[in-house]
This record gives C-alpha cells, structure tokens and sequence, in this order.
C-alpha cells in the first residue's frame, strides 16, 4: 500500500440545508504559493476519507 501527500486542506463543501460535508478540497499542483487557482484543486467526496487524526486525514482514492 503506498501513501501520497496531497498538501493541507483548502476547502469544504457541504449541504447547505442539512449542514453535513460533502468533500474536502486539496490544492492541485500548479499553484504558486497557493496564489494563482489553476482549477485544478483535488476534490476528495466525504465518503473516502476514512480516518481523520490530529495532523493527517486519511483517504482512499
């Protein structure tokens, strides 16, 4: 099983009107100190993430 570091999490989206997260959303790799948004952010739907922790969150892709 190999790992990979996708970088720290930038975003969620949730359900407006249940209030439940949706998806974490990680930077893609074409960003300059995080300044310029290529539109290639990573978004991870809630459902894969299987462990959360004090410094790394867990995912299946």
């Amino acid at each position: 099983m190999m790992g990979k570091d996708y970088g720290y999490v930038q975003d969620v989206t949730a359900d407006l009107e249940t209030g439940i997260i949706t998806s974490i959303i990680v930077p893609g790799n074409n960003k300059v100190l995080n300044l310029f948004n290529t539109g290639n952010d990573i978004v991870i739907p809630w459902k894969n993430i299987k462990c959360i922790g004090e410094d790394i969150i867990l995912v299946e892709i």
